[in-house]
């Protein structure tokens, strides 16, 4: 170990006033002794606080002092867990050396900890305080020696209101290993409660049983980034085939052990951005089940602003990414490789769990996110789940939701690209989809625009809207579709404008159409639109279809083609019509009849 030794940090004069064998480090040896390899911290540097702490008591008001926020006392030590007992030889328990040094947090207002290059075997969970900055080696290897977690930002028992445990807390490099097969328990890695201000940066977590790599619980401006998450263990029966690496969730008895208070405190100001999810190679594990999320809720709270921005997931066995009744999100240029599902916005069911209040009392009605963007993702490789979808509930529509600029390929013959159902306010523009069941599937959604997207080789329908309402389907082009290249029912006031489809119907000749207009559809307008058909093989039966059962379409400008024709009408209220202004600015539609004859008709 002389050598790791000398890869850390020299060690400064004792503390003034210290009175005892402890050692701090300059601020400027410690930059030094990372350099390029390290980690930057002249901006991440935690500072202040006062010393009072009460366990297992009510500490609002007493963790950060009066107001309830850190203090600020100018002045940082920094500590060399070698020069304080750390062995880092993978042999020796220097659980001891770490809460040494992280309880100087509690006596000293704040802690700086450096852990050279070495493999350190952790006998315990660890315990972080308020104002500690935890920084790592890359090469420094954290064991676990144990079967519970990594660290938790308290003591177990305490209570604490809000925002207001042990929080300005940063934790920078190193590896955690879950060494889970001589520790198989299931286990949470980081656990964070009731705290404000939490960095985990160039972090990795490996190999964790049943639960998850990071537990955000009731706490606010958390940034995760440039991290890896490797290696998942599910449970032995399969019950945990949902578990995300990083969960962000409320506080409930049930999903947040360390300490309470479960007062209902959302999570805000989450971002986790340029981290890696996959897989360790650990024999008995795989890549994680999923990525970023969580799967529960209190009623009546909704955590929000939280951002997941350019992180890759590679082959997770369930969604990617799954926001559950979050507000006020942004799902920006992630990779999304080989996984079960890319992204999904969800929403409780009624009568459970996540329907109770923040006392338990069942409210039974469940209640919905809003203000959603998807944008710039690439997903490849969905064919559990889907590609994008986001699902509201007929009590509870998802709303605002924007879905934009994503490329999704390969879900497969069985799952969609994009889907929405029980959504409003839905934004659907500039996407890609290749290879799925359905293009784009909207289902009882209201207020939605389809705009610009390109869609091409799909089992079904390129298209389809059912049980929706104001819905604008304008300037997508769709080919190679096994049945329809647009498909409504159901589906009242919409438009179909100026859409490009080529080579419908590839399934079975002569059976579906470019477009119809099936079942209960009204008030609907379908408009210069271009229906081609394929160069060969199965061919389009009808360029528009419009079924009996639907009411007051109006079509018109429309170039079709169908081997049965390119228009069929069996709706007495609807027809392709022009409307023309004469002169004098008078109002005339223009209709044809079957026999050829225009009739102009003062409106």
């Amino acid at each position: 170990m002389e050598n790791d030794r000398k890869e850390g940090i020299p060690s400064s004069p004792a503390h003034s006033g210290s009175g005892d064998k402890e050692r701090s480090v300059s601020r400027r040896a410690v930059l030094a002794a990372l350099g390029a390899a390290g980690v930057s911290l002249t901006a991440h540097a935690v500072l202040g606080g006062n010393r009072t702490y009460a366990e297992n008591a009510q500490v609002s008001g007493h963790v950060y002092g009066g107001n309830g926020h850190a203090g600020h006392k100018g002045h940082v030590d920094w500590h060399n867990v070698c020069e304080y007992g750390a062995k880092g030889d993978g042999l020796t328990d220097d659980a001891d050396a770490f809460q040494q040094l992280l309880n100087r947090a509690l006596t000293d207002g704040s802690a700086v900890v450096y852990i050279p290059r070495g493999t350190y075997k952790l006998g315990r969970m660890l315990r972080i305080y308020r104002n500690t900055s935890l920084i790592a080696h890359p090469g420094a290897v954290l064991l676990r020696c144990h079967n519970d977690s990594f660290l938790l930002n308290g003591d177990g028992g305490a209570q604490y209101d809000g925002y207001e445990g042990h929080g300005n807390i940063s934790i920078e490099g190193g590896v955690w290993d879950g060494n889970i097969l001589q520790y198989p328990d299931a286990y949470n890695g980081f656990n964070f409660g009731h705290a404000r201000g939490i960095t985990v940066r160039d972090v990795t977590i490996k190999d964790v049983v049943w639960a998850h790599a990071i537990e955000i619980n009731a706490s606010r401006d958390v940034l995760i980034e440039h991290c890896r998450f490797l290696g998942f263990k599910n449970a032995d029966d399969g019950s945990r085939y949902f578990s995300e690496a990083i969960q962000i969730d409320v506080p409930t008895r049930l999903s947040f052990g360390g300490f309470g208070k479960y007062d209902g405190t959302p999570c805000r100001n989450i971002t986790v951005q340029g981290c890696y999810f996959g897989a360790s190679g650990t024999p008995g594990t795989t890549a994680w089940a999923g990525g970023v999320g969580t799967h529960g809720a209190i009623h009546d709270v909704w955590s929000g602003n939280i951002k997941i921005l350019q992180n890759t997931f590679e082959g997770l066995s369930y969604w990617a990414i799954r926001l559950f009744k979050w507000n006020d999100c942004l799902v920006d240029g992630n990779t999304i490789l080989n996984c079960g599902g890319g992204i999904t916005v969800s929403t409780p069911s009624p009568n459970s769990e996540s329907t109770k209040d923040k006392n338990g009392v069942q409210r039974g009605t469940p209640q919905a996110g809003r203000g959603i963007r998807i944008v710039n993702n690439t997903v490849s490789g969905a064919e559990a789940y889907g590609g994008i979808v986001c699902y509201g509930h007929e009590q509870a529509r998802v709303e605002e939701v924007s879905i934009v600029n994503n490329t999704m390929r390969d879900a497969g013959v069985n799952k969609h690209g994009i889907a929405t159902s029980w959504c409003r306010l839905v934004r659907i523009e500039g996407n890609i989809v290749n290879n799925a069941r359905r293009g784009i599937h909207l289902e009882n959604t209201a207020d939605a625009q389809v705009e610009g997207n390109r869609i091409g080789n799909i089992t079904v329908n390129g298209i389809e809207s059912a049980k929706c309402r104001n819905v604008t389907i304008v300037g997508n082009d769709v080919s190679v579709c096994g049945y329809y290249g647009i498909s409504l029912s159901e589906t009242s006031r919409f438009g179909i404008r100026r859409n490009t489809i080529e080579a419908a119907g590839r399934l079975e000749h002569n059976r579906y159409d470019g477009i119809i207009v099936s079942t209960a559809n009204s008030d609907g307008a379908v408009v210069e639109n271009r229906v081609r058909p394929a160069d060969s093989g199965n061919q389009t039966r009808y360029g528009l279809q419009i079924v009996a059962t639907s009411q007051h379409i109006e079509t018109s400008g429309n170039r079709l083609e169908g081997v049965s024709g390119a228009y069929r009408n069996s709706s007495p209220t609807s027809g392709d019509m022009l409307l023309l202004y004469s002169p004098t600015g008078d109002s005339y539609k223009v209709t044809v009849d079957a026999s050829g004859v225009l009739t102009a008709t003062l409106q």
